[in-house]
């Protein structure tokens, strides 16, 4: 039975001894040798199984001679014939190619661990390159479709050019060219359209207003301003401005409708009408045409404020709408400064007959600058007014008079200006009314009329 201390042990089979006993090269802890076969490193493939490194070969080749030379009974039993050193040294190096191969390279060394894997940093990669191709396929990537309306492109010196001989951000295109659907045909450089503005403005040796379309396209010769210069491709704030010029274009082809013109004034003598223009011609773009402009400017953007306008239209009269009491104070500038309250609308939708006989100059045969505006009168003034409709609308107990005595009161109190000189007259006027609720009404007129002077101040 063998020893089990000789576990890691091996046989050296030398020439002279068949027999030859175990030599221990290596310690009980040591590496793994398995008796009569090759090095296996449990830590190598298949690849390297027998193959020892140099340096471990020579670890245990001096290993093994200093065994054989240190105990005199092993070299004997190794050597019976009392061998030289040199024949110890062969039978060595012949035991250990036995042991770990014919050829002079040792194992290899065991493989690096693979670099771990930074999963996070991949998956972030991961997760970016699908958000890439995501927002690839969201993104608009059909051609822009408005080049496709555009006929010509002008460089610099108003030549017909190409797209591409145009520096992006000098591309330009004019408002007052665009067509009636809203399509954009021509598209200049910005430099020519510059020098375009400042000859006319070296010409004229004057510097125009941004919103002054006093400068005329080569192309269309419609007049257009400095406002009326936009970037190509348009922007979300100028694709607006379009939009609302297209409703603007639908809206003024309501102003023929919805404004309907007085037959007095369209039958009324006037410069215009000497001057060989129709009288209805002339009416109606006195009044329209302001609206028109306020349309444009998008101030007028519904159908209800054209019935408000065309309300104040025909109750104040068309001198009050288009000139007003002084410069700049027509109406219809006032309505779109928004000057006309609810309670303005709401008196002329109650009294009509009552505002067009204090402001109507057809009918007072006054000066407007003589009454206070409608549009500076409270709403406590307007409805003490309103009471008096039933009044001046109609005949009130067979007396005809009562109408004009009324109205005469109710002047006094939107008039611009001192009435006390004439407060005995009215107050005795005033006195012979029969109705006592009427009478009580009209003689508090001199306290609503202070109290108009005080709001219009």
């Amino acid at each position: 039975m063998r020893d089990p201390s000789e576990n890691n042990s091996v046989r050296i089979n030398s020439p002279s001894s068949p027999q030859s006993p175990r030599v221990r090269v290596s310690g009980r802890n040591g590496p793994g040798l398995t008796r009569n076969f090759r090095y296996n490193n449990s830590n190598t493939n298949n690849n390297n199984v027998g193959n020892v490194r140099p340096r471990v070969r020579q670890r245990i080749d001096r290993t093994m001679m200093n065994r054989v030379r240190g105990d005199p009974e092993l070299r004997r039993r190794v050597f019976p014939n009392n061998s030289n050193n040199g024949e110890l040294r062969r039978h060595t190096i012949g035991v250990v190619r036995q042991l770990f191969g014919g050829n002079n390279e040792g194992p290899k060394s065991p493989p690096k661990a693979p670099k771990k894997v930074n999963v996070s940093k991949y998956e972030k990669m991961l997760k970016n390159l699908e958000n890439k191709n995501k927002n690839t396929k969201n993104k608009n990537t059909k051609p822009n479709n408005e080049n496709k309306n555009v006929v010509s492109w002008f460089n610099n010196s108003m030549a017909e050019t190409k797209k591409s001989n145009i520096p992006k951000d000098k591309r330009v295109f004019l408002l007052t060219d665009m067509t009636n659907n809203g399509k954009i045909k021509q598209v200049w450089d910005r430099r020519f359209l510059n020098g375009l503005v400042e000859s006319y403005e070296t010409r004229y040796n004057r510097v125009r207003e941004a919103n002054d379309p006093f400068f005329t396209s080569p192309l269309t010769r419609k007049k257009f301003s400095k406002n009326d210069i936009k970037a190509y491709p348009p922007t979300n704030t100028t694709k607006r401005m379009i939009k609302q010029i297209m409703n603007s274009k639908v809206l003024e082809a309501e102003v023929n409708k919805i404004i309907k013109i007085k037959k007095s004034e369209l039958n009324a003598g006037t410069m215009r009408h000497a001057n060989r223009r129709a009288s209805g011609n002339w009416a109606r773009s006195e009044v329209m045409d302001p609206i028109k402009n306020l349309i444009r400017r998008g101030t007028i953007t519904t159908k209800k404020q054209l019935q408000e306008l065309n309300t104040i239209y025909q109750v104040c009269g068309r001198e009050m709408f288009i000139s007003g009491h002084k410069r700049d104070g027509a109406y219809y500038k006032a309505y779109g400064d928004g000057k006309f309250k609810p309670h303005h609308m709401k008196f002329m939708k109650d009294a009509p007959t009552v505002i067009a006989q204090l402001y109507d100059t057809f009918i007072t045969k006054k000066p407007a600058s003589g009454t206070v505006p409608l549009y500076k009168l409270p709403s406590s003034v307007t409805k003490y007014l309103s009471q008096f409709e039933k009044y001046v609308d109609r005949v009130v107990g067979g007396d005809v008079t009562i109408h004009a005595r009324v109205v005469r009161v109710l002047r006094q109190v939107v008039r611009d200006g001192y009435v006390d000189y004439m407060r005995k007259q009215t107050m005795k006027e005033i006195s012979t009314f029969k109705n006592a609720k009427l009478r009580n009404e009209l003689s508090e007129y001199y306290n609503w009329h202070e109290l108009v002077k005080n709001a219009s101040s």
